[in-house]
């Protein structure tokens, strides 16, 4: 049998896909979500239901705060609409989160592509030409988006933050750094108005289908595949190659409620041995496919072999990444 000890797991959360029952409120059901997850995997995604009709409720951000307030293990990884969103705000809502869950924070970036794009171009109006609804444009602004971010929670030096009660200042401000980004669609000066969050770079994860581009993937930290008709094995092959070498960790998403659960630990050995990182466990309907993954598919997996990741506090850390290093600081030295 395939050693699957090591391999990830993660657990893929629709924000929009949860339907809140008037009389209880989101804050019940999402309490209970929070109990039955921390602890039985490394990290929870939530995807954002930016702009959709039948979206409600908190966006992802807002709600990762909340669980993150209420769990004490699993690793939250924040959706975010980022070729739409202000990056400058996506980032301080991440580092926020990296602060509030004491190191377990993480950005799923989301581009909003073909009609979901045109979704959210009539949700927010037409003002000045934005939003740029053209496909290579809305590529473009998400690439540009992350590496603003991530300059972003880079823009603090660790130790920026002094309070020395004799010269009464509370920042030394040559540990605060202006990033500059001139792009084609936008431009952020900075530095962040949030200190350098506790784990340097939150975790930053995305989704790679066939036929994207794998720039995205590339400046990643895990990507979640979904290789389509060719196979995982091809797939992986492929991103390796179109990454040169700058490969993320690589998950499969894996869609709950489909085949037994004796069915999928095969599966995930077949793609432990192919060189998967990991598995991201997709409930597509969390009321009914919670149970089902706590209940029977987790237990399966486990006497299968499959077991936690890396051993750390931060998700970082048992995701097994490397100390995040500030690249003003690493300059200036």
């Amino acid at each position: 049998m395939t050693d699957m000890a090591g391999l990830r797991l993660g657990i893929g959360l629709d924000v929009a896909a949860l339907k809140i029952p008037r009389d209880t409120g989101w804050q019940a059901l999402w309490g209970t979500v929070a109990d039955r997850i921390d602890g039985v995997a490394d990290f929870v995604t939530l995807e954002d239901g930016f702009a959709r009709p039948e979206g409600d409720g908190p966006d992802a951000a807002l709600l990762a705060n909340w669980l993150g307030a209420r769990t004490r293990h699993i690793g939250i990884i924040a959706g975010a609409p980022v070729n739409f969103l202000e990056p400058f705000h996506v980032s301080t809502a991440i580092a926020t989160l990296d602060y509030v869950t004491e190191g377990r924070a993480g950005l799923l970036v989301q581009q909003l592509r073909g009609e979901r794009a045109a979704e959210a171009g009539r949700a927010i109006g037409r003002l000045g030409g934005f939003p740029v609804l053209d496909p290579a444009a809305l590529g473009r602004d998400a690439l540009d988006a992350v590496e603003v971010i991530r300059r972003l929670w880079d823009s603090w030096e660790d130790d920026a933050v002094i309070r020395d009660p004799e010269s009464q200042r509370f920042l030394d401000g040559a540990k605060l750094h202006t990033i500059g980004f001139k792009g084609a669609g936008f431009s952020v000066l900075g530095p962040s108005i949030t200190p350098r969050p506790p784990q340097g770079q939150p975790v930053v994860a995305t989704t790679f289908a066939s036929g994207d581009d794998p720039a995205l993937a590339a400046a990643a930290d895990l990507v979640f595949l979904r290789p389509g008709a060719e196979g995982l094995a091809s797939f992986l092959a492929k991103l390796r190659e179109r990454t040169e070498g700058r490969g993320p960790l690589r998950f499969a998403d894996v869609p709950v409620g489909r085949g037994g659960a004796a069915d999928l630990a095969a599966q995930v050995a077949d793609w432990s041995a192919a060189g998967l990182d990991g598995i991201r466990l997709d409930l597509r309907d969390p009321e009914i496919d919670l149970s089902e993954l706590v209940e029977t598919i987790l237990p399966a997996l486990g006497q299968a072999g499959f077991g936690p990741g890396a051993p750390g506090t931060t998700l970082r850390e048992r995701l097994g990444l490397p100390a995040a290093v500030n690249r003003y600081a690493a300059a200036a030295a």
